[in-house]
C-alpha cells in the first residue's frame, strides 16, 4: 500500500514539474498603466459617440 502511494506521489510530482509548459525563467508581465478618468461626465440621453446621418449610396454616380 505504501509503495503504491509512493509511486503515485512521485508520478504526480513529475507530471506537475514537466507539464507546466513554461520554458525559461519566470517573469512578471508588463501591465499597462491605468488610463486617467474622464474630466467631463458622459452626456445623458444622447448617443455617444454621436452617429452621423447615413449617406446616400454612390452607386448611381459610379456609371
Amino acid at each position: 500500500m505504501i509503495a503504491i502511494l509512493n509511486r503515485t506521489l512521485c508520478l504526480s510530482l513529475l507530471i506537475s514539474l514537466v507539464g507546466c509548459g513554461v520554458r525559461g525563467p519566470l517573469y512578471m508581465p508588463n501591465v499597462p498603466p491605468v488610463p486617467p478618468p474622464p474630466t467631463e461626465p458622459e452626456p445623458k440621453g444622447k448617443l455617444y459617440p454621436p452617429q452621423t446621418p447615413a449617406s446616400p449610396s454612390n452607386s448611381s454616380s459610379a456609371k
